[in-house]
């Protein structure tokens, strides 16, 4: 009797973990489709594709190591993200998710580190990056251009650049195809012991 009970029993069991792999290849197979899934109670993002629906390369998408910058676009990083510099150099502009050293940030910084000194000493060298190709501003191109080179760097990046910093660099090119015509390349140092971003500028020399 007691065999003839757990027969039925086990046959629930395996019903219960049939459809379990059933309803988990479903929910693979939208996965893959490009349906993003939806965990509920999680703030949770998916990291958008290099390309969007229609093709078009998104705002800082790199490929083939290169970055690649929208001519029009949101107005980054925002009055009410550079309104916190006024009063905390240490607020955090933006941050990057990295292969290498896992968090990085961007904070608002001094003269010497952060977004501050990309501002005092580069402004002028983004603006030159900038002009003739669209509306952006410097930092937009700037934003997008370390953002991508970050997180999506070319091969064999990052390098060494001594004193416990790092070094990554890439090509710009914007969303025409076009390239800007002087310094068509970005290079970005962090610092490997706190993980912020030192600076970030345009350069002619394509490496490190």
């Amino acid at each position: 009797m007691s065999q003839q009970r757990r027969r039925p029993a086990a046959t629930v069991v395996a019903a219960v973990i049939a459809a379990g792999l059933v309803a988990g290849g479903f929910a693979l197979t939208a996965q893959r489709n490009g349906e993003d899934p939806v965990i509920a109670g999680s703030a949770a993002s998916v990291t958008p594709s290099a390309t969007a629906a229609d093709g078009a390369v998104r705002d800082g998408a790199a490929r083939d190591g290169v970055v690649t910058i929208e001519r029009t676009g949101p107005d980054l990083p925002g009055s009410d993200v550079l309104d916190r510099c006024d009063t905390d150099r240490r607020a955090v502009v933006a941050r990057y998710e990295t292969a290498a050293l896992g968090r990085v940030e961007l904070q608002c910084g001094t003269s010497g580190q952060g977004y501050e000194h990309i501002r005092v000493r580069h402004t002028a060298d983004w603006q030159d990056v900038v002009r003739g190709h669209g509306s952006r501003d410097w930092d937009d191109a700037m934003l997008t251009a370390v953002r991508s080179v970050l997180e999506s760097p070319p091969a064999g990046y990052p390098q060494d650049a001594g004193d416990g910093k790092v070094c990554y660099a890439a090509p710009v090119r914007f969303d025409d195809g076009t390239r800007p015509s002087a310094e068509p390349n970005v290079r970005v140092i962090v610092s490997e012991t706190t993980n912020r971003v030192i600076t970030a500028f345009p350069t002619d020399d394509g490496g490190c």
